[in-house]
């Protein structure tokens, strides 16, 4: 029996791993191979379409559209899904499985745990503390949507580091995204993907919102516990597994986990399951 559960936990972890390569080339595919146009990213993006909402206030048909040229009048209808039931999905999937999206789906997200796993300096060197508070990353979001409200205009994907990557397979540049992009990679050298995904990132603040009320939290057993703290090591988000949810005897509802189970693969005692 402890060997079948075992092979299961392998396996979530492998799944995650999976759903997470899947995702990085369907990004190029529809980026590059299937739309070849430098906007198509922005249409998959969720903060797009928020941005939007407060660029074109209080206009709720919004479509997903695929630009057919540079020119940002070439534009034809592709895809009748209006923004709110876009962004619906997403809202629906953070409040039943949290930041599920972070850690299984996000592209850019993807690429970053790929150079942190890379890195020859991260652990070596440390965080300023200006950078280690979550909370700036809903500044970060309140700030872009505001100034996307008063410039008409999706303010964040003039500086999205996802943008360098994925609209530059296309050819097409964004020169203030680059300088952004290359302080983001050396950040994610030098202290993990954390310092993006938990501290600055717009996106996650966006699910971040949605996640602490979500249904299906990773659950704990606090009578089984033996306090090793592999949990708390394994954890990319730092989150305070052990302190602030298995002595509660809480199921862990945190605005910060992305769910990539590996407290659960870590725990030698089972405590931790999901769903």
């Amino acid at each position: 029996m402890e060997q079948n559960n075992k092979i299961i936990r392998i396996k979530r972890t492998s799944l995650r791993k999976t759903s997470q390569a899947f995702f990085l080339v369907l990004t190029f595919i529809l980026t590059y191979l299937f739309y070849s146009k430098p906007m198509a990213i922005c249409w998959l993006d969720p903060l797009w379409h928020l941005q939007a909402f407060f660029a074109d206030f209080p206009n709720t048909g919004l479509n997903l559209y695929m630009s057919e040229g540079r020119n940002p009048t070439d534009i034809i209808h592709r895809i009748s899904i209006p923004s709110f039931a876009y962004l619906g999905i997403f809202i629906l999937m953070a409040f039943v499985f949290g930041r599920l999206f972070c850690g299984w789906i996000c592209p850019f997200g993807t690429l970053l745990e790929y150079i942190e796993n890379i890195s020859p300096i991260k652990g070596k060197l440390k965080m300023p503390s200006e950078l280690n508070d979550p909370d700036i990353k809903y500044i970060v979001l309140i700030s872009f949507l505001f100034l996307a409200f008063i410039s008409s205009q999706t303010a964040f994907c003039e500086f999205c580091p996802a943008g360098t990557i994925f609209k530059g397979v296309t050819g097409y540049v964004i020169p203030l995204s680059i300088p952004i992009f290359i302080c983001v990679l050396f950040i994610v050298f030098a202290y993990g993907r954390k310092t993006w995904c938990s501290y600055l990132c717009p996106l996650g603040a966006f699910f971040g919102i949605f996640s602490r009320f979500h249904i299906l939290g990773i659950r704990t057993e606090k009578d089984k516990c033996v306090r090793c703290f592999m949990c708390n090591t394994v954890c990319p988000m730092d989150v305070l597994i052990v302190e602030k949810y298995i002595n509660r005897d809480m199921k862990i509802n945190d605005g910060e986990c992305i769910k990539c189970m590996n407290c659960i693969d870590a725990c030698p005692r089972n405590v931790l399951r999901f769903p």
